[in-house]
């Protein structure tokens, strides 16, 4: 057989697998750039906007910090928020690997990780509310400050809490982008984590880079006492709402409980100031004892998922979704959780008001709400067949549409409507 023999389109690929290489590439890229944005949009959302003012607060406060000082501790807080990322997306693709199913904000189903983070987060208030100030032993200070510079550690963490409140809030700017990472390979998860953590630590790299910014800021003065309370009754907000995730995952009395340890540990902080070895030694201690014994202390409660003021909501029931589409029915399905923010503003702001809240309750409309607040494997396989990863989930089931509508995270009165109207014209009458 000669050269001239050979068909030459069978040595090379053919024009529509480079097309389709291509567009993998841009894809790729614009979820990478989605992912960014997203983390940065973050540092505005109620999650975090709290720890932000608190760290530039507390760089105005620190006037005595040279430049250099102060460019490495905004890069040291940048550093905690982007190594947060980094350990996310690690234990994501370790879990993968060992066969496990994961679903973005997982943790805030987890017992112990709410009751830390209630501490945690208290902790942080009663500081800005001046009951006490914490700073560690002193020879502790001089070790850190040899090792990693003066006040790094504490600028480090900061970083990282700023990731780990950021998470409740990131699913209407984050679910694509987190969709595509949790279904792609360990590189996808690796490049769309470090993205997101680089967004949300971009205010305090752009510091770094540019510290003559924090001058043009007002000048400390009596209006940083007021700042200080708004951010600790900010922050106080944030474990109240923390608590109300514990009673979901939990029950009232283990989070009255978890409450009364913050109660006792906030006057051990503040002895601490007079006899600081002691007072280490009680808070520490009372930290882990209750965050090691608190969830074994009680039951969990039963779980209650159509827990609503509206009484037509029904529990979730994959197999019935067929059965009632087959009979003419349409099916709105709700896949919600308690720690889930833009959950409860679709819940506000669209589910329970009028005219969405007529329409999930007509004739001839089923309301299904699936509750995620703790694991529950059949809701993950549900999210995980429609190429979902994170919530809110909300889709709609009808004569007219068997395989579903999927509406965007963030609802809307008029995309409900169309949608239910779009799956079956005579269940809801369009406006």
């Amino acid at each position: 057989m000669t050269f001239d023999d050979v068909n030459t389109t069978d040595l090379a690929p053919s024009p529509p697998y480079v097309s389709e290489t291509s567009q993998d590439n841009v894809k790729f890229f614009l979820i990478i750039l989605l992912s960014f944005l997203g983390g940065l949009i973050l540092n505005i959302m109620p999650c975090v906007l709290p720890v932000l003012s608190i760290k530039f607060a507390s760089a105005l406060r620190n006037e005595d910090r040279s430049v250099s000082q102060l460019r490495a501790g905004f890069l040291a807080t940048a550093g905690g928020t982007v190594a947060f990322m980094w350990v996310l997306a690690f234990s994501i693709i370790t879990l993968q690997t060992l066969g496990y199913a994961v679903g973005w904000g997982m943790q805030f189903q987890n017992a112990y990780f709410l009751i830390a983070l209630i501490l945690v987060v208290g902790l942080f208030s009663a500081n800005l509310f001046g009951i006490f100030e914490v700073s560690l032993p002193s020879s502790w200070m001089a070790r850190l400050s040899g090792r990693f510079g003066r006040g790094y550690v504490e600028d480090f963490s900061t970083g990282a809490l700023t990731a780990v409140l950021a998470t409740p809030c990131s699913a209407p700017l984050l679910g694509t982008a987190i969709a595509f990472a949790l279904s792609g390979t360990a590189g996808d998860i690796l490049a769309v984590f470090t993205a997101m953590g680089i967004g949300l630590a971009l205010p305090y790299i752009l510091t770094a880079v540019w510290p003559g910014f924090l001058s043009r800021l007002p000048k400390p003065g009596p209006w940083m006492m007021s700042l200080k309370i708004v951010l600790g009754l900010l922050l106080a907000g944030t474990v109240v709402w923390l608590c109300w995730v514990l009673i979901g995952v939990t029950s009232p009395t283990l989070t009255g409980l978890v409450l009364l340890g913050l109660g006792l540990i906030v006057p051990t902080a503040r002895a601490y100031q007079v006899q600081p070895r002691r007072g280490l030694l009680w808070g520490m201690t009372a930290i882990l004892g209750m965050t090691l014994a608190a969830p074994a202390l009680l039951p969990n409660r039963p779980a209650d998922a159509t827990n609503s003021s509206a009484s037509y909501w029904v529990e979730f029931d994959r197999s019935r979704i067929a059965r009632e589409v087959s009979q003419g029915k349409t099916v709105f399905v709700d896949v919600t959780a308690d720690w889930c923010i833009t959950c409860k503003a679709n819940k506000t702001l669209v589910l329970d008001r009028e005219p969405v809240f007529g329409a999930l309750g007509g004739e001839g409309v089923i309301a299904m709400r699936a509750d995620w607040t703790r694991p529950d494997a059949t809701v993950q396989s549900y999210l995980e067949a429609h190429g979902r990863y994170a919530i809110p989930f909300n889709i709609v089931y009808g004569p007219d549409a068997p395989e579903g509508i999927i509406l965007s995270e963030l609802l809307s009165v008029d995309a409900v409507l169309e949608a239910l109207s779009t799956a079956n014209l005579s269940a809801v009458p369009k406006r």
